[in-house]
């Protein structure tokens, strides 16, 4: 059987294969609970993630002496978020294995 400490370390190493290729950064240990209903240890792991929105758009001109040298310009001024996300893992008590991850809803 594994103990807490193994299983916080076996989460973080699923989240980092499981969360490659994602923006994401500041990954810290929220919760543990340890179910011995399902003989499972349930690591919740917090972590930044970015999100890029769209704030503003707008346009002006810059105009010319003729109508060939007027031109209207747009522009996008995105704002990038930092979100807290939350994933649970469900880690077999037994052997460490992998049994799930899930979304964990904060709120």
């Amino acid at each position: 059987m594994i103990d807490v400490t193994e299983a916080i370390k076996r989460a973080r190493g699923y989240a980092a294969d499981l969360l490659k290729g994602e923006d994401y950064e500041n990954i810290k240990l929220e919760e543990v609970v340890f179910s011995e209903e399902s003989n499972e240890w349930h690591i919740t792991l917090g972590y930044d993630s970015y999100v890029v929105k769209p704030t503003k758009r707008g346009a002006f001109s810059l105009s010319g002496s003729s109508p060939i040298s007027s031109h209207n310009i747009f522009f996008n001024d995105n704002e990038q978020e930092t979100l807290r996300t939350y994933k649970k893992f469900r880690i077999g008590a037994e052997d460490g294995s992998f049994k799930g991850m899930l979304i964990r809803e904060v709120g």
